[in-house]
This record gives structure tokens, C-alpha cells and sequence, in this order.
């Protein structure tokens, strides 16, 4: 398995690290060759030191990191360094995967993919693709890069980059049936398969109320739990709860960090919600669980782009395996898993007006309402999202694609 990302990272970045567990649970011998870890603070974590390699042992599953140039802040440019830096070193390293029979690429950035295409043109090691965004789109669409000129460049050198890419790969899977057909039409050989993401289960599963709690109890709390980048649009969430002032019952809490985080501490004071709006900064893996029971309902938020309607954030299927209800700010994909599931309100996407009116909803129900929300989701969650069902699939893909190689 190739992924920039892998455990202790938290967050999306976690993903990588339960499907190596779920494709080791079903017998499969893993080598994963990822980075050293530093999502989402862009500084590596305490107790690693970045080095030209570093072989790790972790839960049975062995680790090559490689290094890059961590970066995770709003220059365009540091955060280009990022992705093709560990692309180059993965690059350079990845005969440490010589003799595997097929190799799972998590490809989020897109740039992950040299590495993989570079094994399969030296050592005719296939590949299989497991798509979480699409590029170009994440770049071009979420003003990442400065000026239409720089855009326009950037597209078409992606695009010819990833055709190559999306060409040599023995199998290919995406999060959601939208963005499997859009990549059907971008030069897969063998058509696209959905896979959704899902989440740790030996840690995300329903909690009882904590005995000690975090957050007052003087309030009906929406959270929202992950990555503060711009994409997720949280400047809505805060502004929501501006709007409420009839509605002193009703508070936000942030649970984690990133490039955001400042802006939005600025905002909640510039609006006077401070007392109403909490950050409460990064938290382990382990303990979200429990601090998510504490909450109404969890948050799910992203730009209203075209980009983003056919993809499921991870936190969907997090607050679905919690039993936890959703307030979901997202179009498309995400959306109809909440509206099928009922396990939880839609609101238009980068909508104050309408989240406010979701926070109110979600605050007005009955205490039993919300549990049979959470319930509802946890049935689908099992049933539709679950590591059992997601691994049987990429499992089923992987030896396909190791067998049509051969």
C-alpha cells in the first residue's frame, strides 16, 4: 500500500490506516510505504524525526516512512512542496515493495500515484487506485492556486499526469457512484468501482454519555469534529449561531485544528458568540467517541462546489458508526446518505440562514428523537458503510487485479 498518510495522523488522514488493518484482518500480508506523520499541524509529530527512511513496526503491519517537506497551511506553494516532495522520495523508495502481488494506492493528492506507476513500469507490480478526490478539481475548483493563468497550467499538466496514471491502473475504486462515472470518462481501462470510505471500528462505535463531561451542560451542542481548512466553509457554521441570539441554548463546539482554526476564534469574537462558540483543539482518536456523545448532533460541512457533490466526507460514516446525528451542510453524495439513512437534517451548503435553522431543528428534538436518528444511522452504517462490507469489496478488487495482471 502506498498513502502519504497513515496512523498516528487523525482525522481523514486515519482512513489509510483502517483499510491496512481491514485487508490484514482478512489475511492479507501488508507493507504500507507512507510519510512521517504530520496532519494536520504540518509539523511532525513528537517522537518522530524526519529522516532520509525509518522502517516501522505497527499492530503487525510494516512501515516504510519516507520524507517530505510538511506543510499544511494556505501557501500554495509549501503545500505544492508537500505533496511532490513526498511523491519524489516515495518515488525513489518504492522498490521496497518489489515483490508485491498487487499494490493499493491511496490517492489523496493525486501525486501519490508516481510511485505506484513508476513500480508497475520497472517491476510490472500492478496497481489498483483508490480515488478520494478528483483532480484537477481539488485544485482548480477550491482556489487553492492564485490567477485563471496558473489554473489553466495547472489543469492541463494534472490531466495529462493522470491519464497515464488512470490508464495503467488494473482496477480503480472512487467514494461515491457519482465521482466512479466521472472517472469512467477519464481514460479508466477497467471501469470504476464505489467503494465508501469507513472508519476505525475498534474505536468509532456508539458511547454512553460520558461521566465527566467537556462541554457545559447548560447548552444543546452541535460539533463538529476534523480538519479546520477553508473547504469545509466554517465560517457559516459560526455565523449560524450569531444569528440564534433569541436562542442562548444553542452552542458550537469545535473539536480539532488547522490553518482555519484562527480565523474562526477571530470571527466568534468579532460576532459576540464567543461564550456560545468553544474550540476545544485536537483530541486522540480514542477519546472522540465518547466526547461525540456529549454533542446533539455532529457537523458535516464543505463548500458548495461541483467538486464536492459526489464525494462522502469520512465524518459522515464516523458520526454513522457513533450513532451520532448529522447536520449536514454538504450537496450531493453526502446528503442522500443522510436523507436515506435518517439519521440526520440537510441544509443548503454555505448557508448561515439554513444551518441556523438546522441547529434549531436538531435542538428541538426530543432527546428519544435524536437516539433513534443515531440508531438509523448506525443500521446503515453496518449494513452499507461498514469495514466488512468496504474491505470484502477492495479485497475483491485487489485480487482481480493482481490476477488480470498475471
Amino acid at each position: 500500500m502506498i498513502s502519504q498518510w497513515y496512523e498516528p495522523e487523525t482525522g481523514s488522514a486515519a482512513h489509510p490506516t483502517a483499510i491496512a488493518r481491514g485487508l490484514q484482518a482478512r489475511g492479507h500480508q501488508l507493507r504500507v510505504l507512507t510519510g512521517f506523520p504530520s496532519y494536520p499541524q504540518g509539523k511532525v509529530y513528537d517522537g518522530y524525526r524526519m529522516r532520509p527512511r525509518a522502517h516501522e513496526l505497527r499492530d503487525g503491519i510494516e512501515l516504510l516512512r519516507v520524507p517530505d517537506l510538511p506543510s499544511h497551511d494556505q501557501n500554495a506553494l509549501r503545500r505544492g512542496l508537500t505533496l511532490t516532495s513526498f511523491a519524489a522520495s516515495a518515488t525513489a523508495q518504492v522498490g521496497w515493495l518489489r515483490g508485491a502481488d498487487v499494490v493499493l494506492t491511496y490517492l489523496s493528492p493525486a501525486t501519490v500515484g508516481l510511485a505506484a506507476w513508476a513500480l508497475d513500469r520497472v517491476s510490472g507490480v500492478p496497481y489498483v487506485l483508490y480515488v478520494q478526490d478528483l483532480w484537477p478539481e481539488t485544485i482548480t475548483a477550491s482556489g487553492f492556486l492564485p490567477g485563471e493563468r496558473l489554473n489553466r497550467a495547472a489543469e492541463t499538466a494534472i490531466n495529462i499526469g493522470l491519464r497515464g496514471l488512470y490508464r495503467r491502473a488494473a482496477g480503480t475504486a472512487a467514494l461515491s457512484p457519482t465521482m466512479a462515472r466521472t472517472l469512467a470518462g477519464r481514460g479508466v481501462v477497467v471501469p470504476p468501482v464505489s467503494i465508501p470510505n469507513w472508519v476505525d471500528e475498534e474505536i468509532f462505535a456508539p458511547a454512553a454519555h460520558a461521566t465527566s463531561r467537556e462541554l457545559p451542560e447548560d447548552r444543546t451542542w452541535i460539533m463538529y469534529a476534523g480538519g479546520m481548512g477553508d473547504v469545509q466553509a466554517l465560517d457559516h457554521a459560526v455565523m449560524a449561531v450569531a444569528r440564534l441570539s433569541a436562542r442562548p441554548d444553542i452552542g458550537l463546539a469545535f473539536v480539532g485544528d488547522g490553518v482555519a482554526r484562527a480565523r474562526l476564534e477571530r470571527l466568534s469574537a468579532d460576532l459576540g458568540v464567543s461564550d456560545r462558540v468553544l474550540f476545544l483543539g485536537a483530541r486522540p482518536m480514542s477519546a472522540m467517541p465518547g466526547l461525540m456523545a456529549e454533542a446533539a448532533a455532529q457537523l458535516v460541512s464543505l463548500k458548495d462546489l461541483p467538486l464536492f457533490r459526489g464525494t462522502i466526507p469520512s465524518k459522515v460514516q464516523a458520526a454513522m458508526a457513533c450513532g451520532s446525528p448529522i447536520v449536514c451542510a454538504v450537496a450531493g453524495e453526502a446528503a442522500d446518505v443522510v436523507t436515506r439513512a435518517g439519521c440526520g437534517i440537510v441544509v443548503a451548503p454555505e448557508d448561515d440562514a439554513s444551518l441556523a435553522e438546522g441547529f434549531v431543528a436538531m435542538a428541538d428534538l426530543s432527546l428519544a428523537a435524536r437516539r433513534q436518528m443515531g440508531a438509523a444511522g448506525r443500521t446503515a452504517y453496518v449494513r452499507d458503510y461498514s469495514a466488512a462490507a468496504g474491505t470484502e469489496r477492495l479485497e475483491q478488487l485487489l485480487v482481480s487485479a493482481a490476477r488480470r495482471k498475471r
